[in-house]
């Protein structure tokens, strides 16, 4: 038996405290370890000791969930989505991408009759992918429970039209979409607070209608976004899955796993600026790695300029480089083969700890007061975020420190909308002189 470890001193918490006020040379460890995060509202410290946890974690798979479910690797998929076209076009997106590293699929049927979308989905091997179908129309409705006969499917359908023809049969049928607050401009806390009040809804609404909590909780995925504060995003995911259990487990769920919540992670666009294509892959990238520590079991990165009126090609190439940051995480990095990566570390549990505290109380403020509440936290910490970018209280390489001045045709164009209002984009919402 090696003694390896015995060969290391052990350290108190107050002989590291003592021992780093020397370093500090005159400036206290609450002056330069300790923060508090304007947007998250949230005290810190940049350390942290076992003996402050009041949160012990269980091991990946058990417990509360909180090291997610992933027991053998952390591997997860890898989407793309579709952009709106002909069913040609589409088709031949499609297989591009899945020739190239894409393990998830994400496809808006628009209007399509049954034989355009058979044009679309010519050749494509729904058997060995994960596929977020969007439909409208009855025989859109029709042709996707024709596909999912096949119980092996890994198929997410969520009706967009104002008919309601029932589910679909062996397959996802809620998406819920937290990741509306993140392009509102909100926190990690309200994203976290939303994604637990539309779940508890969506479990009500399918247990009020007759099924099981079990059945219930196997009919939602939850699609979040992924922001640059790194280790609160690696965290949310975290505090997600601990209090989603929480819901579920009051029901009384037969199979312990019907509380490990299905997550998606996508980019989003609110600290992404067009005159910076290069800045804008690094944040991808470290957005990516987080969603990934954090255990997601579906990553999406999105083109970068995809809410731009850049071409189908532009749009293309930087979609491109999108899944290749996903495949270097995986291929190079290695990220997928090791189980809960970022576990063990005290700092990512004291800050649990204080998000799952945050999170719950707003949650229960939104079950109580309603969405109204939500909305105007939202919009105070989104006006919160364009001040502090606008006074340079917040660096945003290339929108208020170290512009590209370099002419670009290419400007926002921003269709789509949240319950909570336009997306935020600072780029193009905040008014900086130079």
């Amino acid at each position: 038996m090696s003694d390896f470890y015995n060969k290391f001193p052990s350290t108190t918490k107050e002989e590291w405290l003592s021992h780093v006020e020397k370093e500090l040379k005159g400036r206290s460890v609450k002056e330069s370890l300790h923060k508090t995060h304007p947007i998250e509202e949230i005290d810190y410290s940049s350390y942290g000791f076992i003996e402050d946890l009041t949160h012990l974690p269980s091991q990946p798979g058990e417990g509360d969930f909180s090291r997610g479910g992933h027991i053998n690797n952390n591997d997860w998929l890898n989407t793309v989505l579709l952009p709106l076209d002909t069913p040609k076009n589409m088709n031949n997106y499609a297989l591009k991408f899945l020739m190239n590293g894409a393990t998830g699929l994400k496809i808006d049927l628009q209007k399509f009759s049954v034989k355009e979308i058979e044009e679309l989905t010519k050749d494509i091997g729904f058997e060995h992918i994960h596929t977020t179908f969007h439909y409208s129309l009855k025989e859109q409705w029709e042709w996707l429970n024709q596909l999912t006969k096949n119980k092996k499917l890994n198929i997410t359908a969520v009706n967009t039209g104002e008919e309601n023809f029932g589910l679909i049969k062996n397959a996802k049928n809620r998406l819920i979409k937290a990741i509306d607050v993140q392009y509102a401009g909100g926190n990690v806390i309200q994203e976290i607070a939303y994604a637990l009040h539309l779940g508890h809804e969506a479990l009500f609404d399918f247990m009020k209608n007759g099924m099981t909590i079990d059945e219930a909780a196997s009919q939602l995925k939850f699609q979040f976004g992924i922001g640059s504060n790194y280790l609160f995003e690696i965290t949310k995911f975290r505090v997600f899955r601990a209090l989603f259990n929480v819901i579920v487990n009051e029901y009384k769920p037969k199979n312990k796993t019907s509380a490990l919540p299905s997550i998606e992670a996508e980019t989003g666009f609110l600290n992404k600026s067009l005159k910076d294509p290069h800045n804008n892959l690094l944040r991808q990238t470290t957005e990516a790695l987080s969603a990934v520590l954090g255990g997601v079991d579906e990553l999406t990165i999105r083109a970068y300029n995809d809410w731009s009126n850049d071409s189908l090609e532009e749009k293309e190439k930087a979609q491109r480089l999108g899944v290749n940051i996903a495949l270097l995480l995986k291929e190079e990095s290695y990220a997928d083969k090791v189980i809960d990566p970022a576990g063990g570390s005290y700092i990512l549990e004291n800050l649990f700890q204080k998000l799952y505290t945050k999170a719950w109380e707003c949650f229960l403020k939104v079950e109580k007061e309603g969405l109204s509440f939500l909305n105007k936290e939202i919009q105070r910490v989104a006006q919160k975020r364009i001040q502090l970018i606008e006074k340079e209280e917040a660096v945003l390489i290339g929108v208020n420190k170290y512009y590209n001045e370099e002419k670009i045709t290419t400007s926002w164009m921003i269709t789509e909308t949240t319950p909570f209002g336009q997306p935020l984009i600072l780029e193009k919402d905040c008014k900086i002189e130079k």
